[in-house]
């Protein structure tokens, strides 16, 4: 949570790395995460759980660390 703030670079970029070693391009090198804020984000109506639509997004190039990832999960 961000308390109502905007979140730092490397707190975007960390969390664009958690997200690219959680999805099926982990073994890739700069894996697109697109991003947006909440407000952003549409659930459409009858659609299956965790199905949501975004316009308005921007999109991250990161490369999936193991040991990034680890070290984050600690703190």
């Amino acid at each position: 949570m961000t308390d109502g703030r905007e979140p730092t670079d490397e707190a975007m970029t960390e969390a664009a790395m958690i997200a690219a070693y959680h999805s099926r391009g982990r073994s890739s090198s700069l894996v697109p995460v697109d991003y947006t804020p909440v407000r952003q984000v549409k659930k459409p109506a009858g659609a299956k759980p965790g199905m949501v639509i975004y316009h308005v997004y921007q999109t991250a190039y990161v490369t999936p660390n193991e040991a990034e990832v680890e070290k984050l999960r600690v703190e």
